[in-house]
């Protein structure tokens, strides 16, 4: 099995037994509404709710690490891909973006300080 496989595998789980987690609680509710003890239904409720809790806390703090080498892992080719097709015309093009963000930026300024000193002068 592909490590991705086992991933995919390992979330499809979680979700899994998150859903039979939320199944008994609905069970016990409707066991409530048939006039069982709430109290002790109450009581069922909280431990079923740690129980899930705790193995979701498990399940997730194992892939986390998975995860954050993945992360690494592809950040890093993804950086390798990236210098490959790096064009130096491109840092020219990006410069000249900026510039003109720039002065944009600086037009809406001069435009807005234009603006509030009419209002002053018409107060």
């Amino acid at each position: 099995m592909k490590p991705a496989s086992k991933k995919l595998l390992v979330y499809e789980v979680l979700h899994g037994l998150n859903q039979e987690f939320e199944q008994v609680l609905t069970e016990l509710g409707r066991l409530g509404k048939l006039g069982f003890r709430r109290e002790l239904l109450a009581e069922f409720r909280v431990v079923v709710e740690e129980t899930r809790a705790w193995a979701n806390f498990e399940v997730v703090e194992t892939i986390h690490g998975r995860e954050e080498r993945d992360w690494f892992r592809f950040g890093r080719l993804h950086r390798q891909w990236e210098k490959k097709l790096f064009d130096p015309n491109d840092v020219l093009i990006e410069a000249e973006r900026l510039k003109e963000k720039r002065r944009k930026v600086a037009v809406q300024r001069a435009t807005k300080k234009k603006h509030r000193n009419i209002r002053k002068r018409a107060e």
